[in-house]
């Protein structure tokens, strides 16, 4: 099945039309029709799109994984975002159930051709649950995090969206994504084990940015990312 196939399927079953799905997300009827009859392969709203049709945007830009929202390990992502959020700062005492991991915020991850910086972090930090930790199966000592930057792990990871990396998890799940160093360049991208020690480099927007193959002595895999946040 195409994105055009899928798009339709789930627009059918659920009983939505061009007119009410783009009015819901801010887009015309003109461009969801191109969608789904195929006149257009790829939409950097498609993250919207997935979020209201209660679906996965892996599912449905690539067919890939299962159709509902929900995370690798089975968490819903809804979980993630409805929690209540309290106002803090450097002063907030953290709760019992919080925290806090270094934020690279000069440092950004390139969804894209690459880029690098050796910027210190500045202090920042981020605060999680210790409860989502734990399901993800992360130390927050092995935790860091940092924004990305670039549009070809779009859309599964915006422009801008902030990503967390656990640098314990080095080892290559096939299709995970994976915070690397190439080249001097520190990158966003799916990783997949071939033969001879030669590693895939994978983006989601394969369209803009095709395959490459690389020794994996040339890679330097800072860790595996279990976690994305972005600015709907």
């Amino acid at each position: 099945m195409t994105l055009a196939d899928r798009l339709t399927s789930i627009m059918k079953e659920k009983k939505i039309s061009q007119a009410k799905l783009g009015e819901a997300i801010g887009m015309s009827q003109t461009t969801i029709w191109k969608l789904m009859t195929g006149k257009t392969k790829s939409n950097r709203n498609l993250l919207k799109i997935a979020d209201y049709l209660g679906v996965s945007v892996e599912w449905l830009a690539k067919g890939e994984g299962p159709q509902l929202k929900q995370q690798r390990d089975g968490t819903p992502m809804d979980e993630l975002s409805a929690r209540d959020v309290d106002e803090w700062d450097d002063k907030t005492p953290l709760n019992d159930d919080e925290v806090e991991v270094p934020y690279f915020k000069s440092i950004e991850l390139a969804a894209g051709h690459g880029c690098s910086s050796t910027e210190d972090h500045n202090g920042y930090k981020l605060r999680f649950s210790k409860s989502f930790f734990r399901r993800k199966n992360a130390q927050k000592e092995f935790v860091i995090c940092f924004p990305a930057k670039g549009n070809s792990m779009e859309p599964v990871i915006p422009n801008g969206a902030t990503v967390a990396v656990n640098t314990l998890q080095k080892d290559i799940r096939d299709g995970d994504v994976y915070a690397i160093c190439q080249d001097g360049l520190c990158r966003l991208k799916r990783l997949y084990l071939l033969p001879a020690g030669k590693i895939r480099i994978v983006s989601y927007n394969s369209e803009e940015f095709p395959d490459e193959i690389d020794d994996s002595k040339n890679i330097e895999i800072i860790g595996r990312v279990f976690h994305c946040s972005f600015e709907m």
